[in-house]
């Protein structure tokens, strides 16, 4: 019973679509018919695969080889890169990431480098050190 429905439905389809095109104007059916000859004269002329220009074969011949080739080196360097990029600094910097310390601390860290480096090459020095400059207000 579907594929009668189904019939009869075409039937009635391709009935409009006869009394449709039968109602065109002669300049509307011009344009198809040289629309369709357009198109099928581009089919004819268009050159086989094999009349193509001798460099079109070379070219895609490269251009697969250099996709399989990056697709490769991603492939295999896939698992050689870390996970997260400061996984191997053995929680140095999770630490200080997670501590509630100053922040402020951080901003003058070279000047805190330079202090632990004069305290280790004199380590009897005392570890707070007075300012000599004229800038004391007392």
């Amino acid at each position: 019973m579907n594929d009668a429905n189904e019939n009869l439905m075409l039937e009635k389809a391709r009935a409009a679509f006869l009394e449709s095109v039968a109602t065109l104007d002669a300049g509307t059916l011009a344009g198809l018919r040289a629309a369709r000859e357009r198109a099928l004269e581009e089919v004819r002329t268009q050159t086989a695969f094999w009349r193509r220009p001798a460099w079109s074969l070379p070219l895609s011949a490269a251009a697969i080889v250099l996709a399989a080739v990056v697709a490769g080196v991603v492939w295999w360097n896939l698992d050689s890169q870390p996970g997260v990029p400061f996984a191997t600094n053995n929680g140095e910097d999770m630490a200080i990431v997670l501590s509630n310390d100053n922040l402020d601390m951080y901003a003058d860290m070279d000047f805190y480098r330079w202090l632990q480096a004069q305290q280790q090459q004199s380590p009897g020095a005392p570890t707070t050190q007075t300012d000599s400059g004229g800038n004391n207000n007392g």
